[in-house]
């Protein structure tokens, strides 16, 4: 029961997250929008199913794909951020 309300807020999370990026309007917005959704849905969900699996050995690939989310998440976040400032992109559709 627990396991399944820590999956329910993750994907609470996530959808959430996906309106966001949807609803926004420039690429930052949207960055921030879809870096902490990610960060923080997924997170819950592997979290969820760690404890539905009751700590077993299989778990540990979830710790490992939990570690890697948590650590690479923030660079792509930050590589696409830098590269749209870097070509002034805004991500707003300019009217003619």
């Amino acid at each position: 029961m627990i396991s399944s309300g820590i999956i329910c807020l993750g994907l609470l999370f996530v959808v959430i997250g996906s309106v966001g990026i949807l609803r926004f309007g420039d690429i930052y917005s949207r960055l921030q929008a879809s870096g902490v959704s990610d960060n923080a849905g997924l997170g819950l969900i592997l979290i969820g199913l760690i404890v539905r699996g009751g700590l077993e050995m299989h778990d540990l690939a979830l710790v490992i794909l939990l570690f890697l989310l948590l650590l690479t998440n923030p660079i792509v976040t930050h590589c696409i951020a830098r590269s749209a400032f870097i070509q002034r992109h805004t991500g707003v559709e300019e009217e003619e």
